[in-house]
């Protein structure tokens, strides 16, 4: 079995096993009371929820390893002040690790976050509301900010962007002192997201740069194709992904329906939808 060290206030060094050595379970230590762990190099993956509300986290230190956090990890360990990431993030074929939707949402003591090399995209309000956060370190290895991701850290003083990703979402920065230099910095994107009633939602963003007209664009398991872009409006195809197909017209700033969808599971879960939302901005 795996065993992540915990250490208590005398200094008294503990034990935790948890189930698998590779990775942390979808809300394995949910809501646990310690305050400090590190974790051994051989977890690859935090799971969705995996140390949520633990409200006695002070410190943590990441696995080498680890090239995935996912969902709501840490998300609301509100005494969290320190976190040591590993110097990369890649998958072990290579692949841009992975900061999911939420994962350190409610952090409210975290001071300083460096986002590991390696990374290329920063899930939608990973650090929404970290109120204390004062610096924050972006690898040239970003290719996305997603919504809401910092959106909330008014003490943002210092923000290390080494280069500028190509997809900034518009409220990525909201109600920090870099809301402004951000939009000035920001192009165009085209967002699509695809949500459920049984899971959490599947973001896609694609440059809605008038370069790329005609050129497809792929992002995860979703292929678009720009057909014109203008101030008020974008037009596009989806080009391969399960729904949603043909051409679509999304005006600036209004999010669009593309695909809705509603079926009973009787005697399990009821009524379930689907939906695919685009928005310009």
């Amino acid at each position: 079995m795996g065993l992540f060290g915990k250490k208590q206030a005398a200094e008294k060094t503990d034990k935790i096993r948890y189930r698998n050595k590779d990775r942390v379970e979808r809300g394995e230590f949910r809501k646990q009371g310690f305050a400090e762990v590190e974790m051994p190099d051989s977890v690859l993956v935090i799971g969705e929820s995996g140390f949520r509300e633990c409200r006695n986290l002070k410190r943590i230190k990441l696995s080498n390893s680890v090239c995935e956090i996912g969902a709501y990890a840490f998300r609301d360990c509100d005494q969290l002040e320190n976190i040591v990431m590993p110097g990369e993030m890649r998958y072990p074929d290579g692949s841009n690790g992975v900061i999911g939707i939420g994962c350190f949402e409610g952090c409210g003591l975290l001071r300083e976050i460096v986002i590991p090399d390696g990374v290329a995209v920063i899930g939608a309000n990973a650090f929404h509301n970290c109120a204390a956060l004062e610096t924050v370190t972006l690898p040239r290895s970003l290719h996305a900010i997603r919504s809401g991701a910092f959106s909330g850290c008014a003490r943002l003083k210092n923000l290390n962007m080494p280069v500028t990703p190509e997809l900034i979402a518009q409220d990525s920065f909201r109600n920090t002192p870099h809301e402004q230099w951000i939009a000035e910095k920001r192009k165009p994107v085209l967002t699509i997201m695809h949500t459920f009633s049984y899971g959490l939602p599947i973001i896609y963003q694609f440059s809605a740069a008038t370069r790329l007209i005609g050129t497809e664009q792929t992002e995860g398991d979703m292929t678009i194709m720009l057909d014109a872009v203008e101030p008020e409006r974008v037009c596009f195809r989806i080009t391969a992904y399960k729904h949603a197909g043909g051409r679509h017209v999304v005006p600036v700033n209004q999010p669009t329906q593309l695909f809705h969808e509603e079926y009973d599971c009787t005697g399990r879960t009821g009524l379930q939808k689907e939906d695919i939302i685009a928005s310009y901005r």
